[in-house]
């Protein structure tokens, strides 16, 4: 796939096919991608992969949470109007798609429960960041960077995927399956797997400002 096509096509996969992901490819995936840009090569990312009966539990303690209420670890942020419309248009889009009535709170939240057992993916991949380069923005570039270059390459083999921070709202859950160090801070989440195109919600193609709504051209 063309590196243009690759980002041009990519988008949030929220079903998968009942199908695993093999290790080989994972291999692959993100051996590529530890080629994604690093400011002084601090390569600062830290990654856990998952699978099978752990991500099960982890999938089943993190919607257990949720439906009871519970706090996730991360702040939400403080949107201004300008951000707030952008996503409140992205969940109106996706709820057309799913036939969920705005009023109808419990199909939201049932759905918002999808999104912290990581849609049923098969795999996923969480990213966290030592606590010694957490304050610096590079760190955060460069995760950046490497969350963009492990989606488009697994659109080479067909993959699906979706970075998500409900992934890691509960790094307690997590950290009780998974061996991070306290010197560690789960940062992200991405969920893998083949996508399931005959669900409604992957019709989804959320939409982007035009060039010259985000772009301030001097000189030219």
């Amino acid at each position: 796939m063309e590196i243009i096509e690759a980002i041009e096509s990519r988008k949030s996969i929220r079903a998968y096919k009942k199908m695993n992901v093999s290790k080989d490819v994972l291999s692959k995936i993100i051996e590529t991608s530890l080629r994604s840009p690093s400011a002084t090569n601090l390569q600062p990312w830290n990654l856990y992969v998952i699978t099978g009966e752990i991500l099960d539990k982890i999938r089943h303690e993190n919607v257990e949470r949720f439906l009871s209420g519970g706090r996730p670890t991360f702040e939400e942020p403080l949107l201004n109007d300008l951000f707030r419309s952008r996503r409140s248009e992205l969940a109106k889009d996706l709820f057309a798609l799913l036939g969920i009535e705005r009023e109808d709170k419990d199909k939201r939240k049932a759905w918002a429960a999808r999104g912290h057992g990581y849609f049923d993916a098969p795999t996923v991949v969480l990213i966290a960041l030592d606590l010694s380069v957490l304050a610096g923005t590079w760190s955060l570039l460069a995760i950046g960077s490497f969350i963009q270059s492990f989606c488009l390459s697994a659109l080479e083999y067909g993959l699906g995927t979706c970075i998500s921070e409900q992934g890691v709202a509960y790094h307690d859950i997590i950290r009780k399956y998974v061996d991070v160090p306290e010197s560690q801070r789960l940062i992200i989440s991405i969920t893998v797997g083949y996508p399931d195109f005959s669900a409604p919600e992957n019709q989804l193609v959320s939409t982007r400002v035009a060039v010259d709504d985000a772009v301030h051209w001097y000189g030219y």
